[in-house]
């Protein structure tokens, strides 16, 4: 008989499971639609135009990863000669805790070191604990704090991983 004096933590549905996710280049056609995600993501979301101006770039390479045809997370970067900066991370909240942060993550770092980039720099919200430990697991450590560099106040953790 279960100990009721316990709470049981109920475990989150696995929305991704039974779906197969796929991967595939964003593009400036994408921005409509991330920026719905950013709206119900980010406290200070990109605008769409922002991310379609983002996405022209000819430096700037985005990931998206699809669910059921939609685009569940999304990674964008931009890479200058060995460096490579990761503008934004983010995976729609039904989707979180399945391993898409990671997932992305890991694809680009495959594509990146073949093209000689040996150093990868981010923002990270310093309250966002779930991002660091990520980004940690990653072998992302911090540099420094930037203060009052989000919109709101809140101080940025900024994190590199160098190879």
């Amino acid at each position: 008989m279960p100990d009721s004096s316990r709470t049981q933590r109920a475990r989150k549905p696995d929305v991704t499971a039974g779906s197969e996710v796929r991967f595939r280049r964003l593009t400036p056609r994408d921005a409509a639609e991330l920026s719905y995600l950013e709206l119900d993501i980010f406290k200070a979301p990109w605008s769409e135009q922002g991310l379609r101006d983002c996405l022209e770039l000819t430096s700037v390479e985005g990931e998206a990863a699809l669910v059921e045809g939609h685009i569940a997370g999304y990674l964008i970067v931009q890479s200058v000669v060995d460096e490579a900066h990761i503008l934004n991370l983010a995976v729609h909240q039904p989707h979180r805790g399945k391993g898409l942060s990671r997932r992305l993550m890991e694809r680009f770092f495959q594509r990146a070191i073949p093209r000689g980039i040996t150093s990868f720099y981010l923002e990270v919200r310093a309250g966002n604990r779930v991002a660091q430990k990520l980004y940690f697991s990653l072998g992302f450590a911090p540099v420094y704090v930037r203060r009052n560099y989000y919109p709101d106040g809140e101080d940025a953790l900024i994190l590199v991983k160098k190879l």
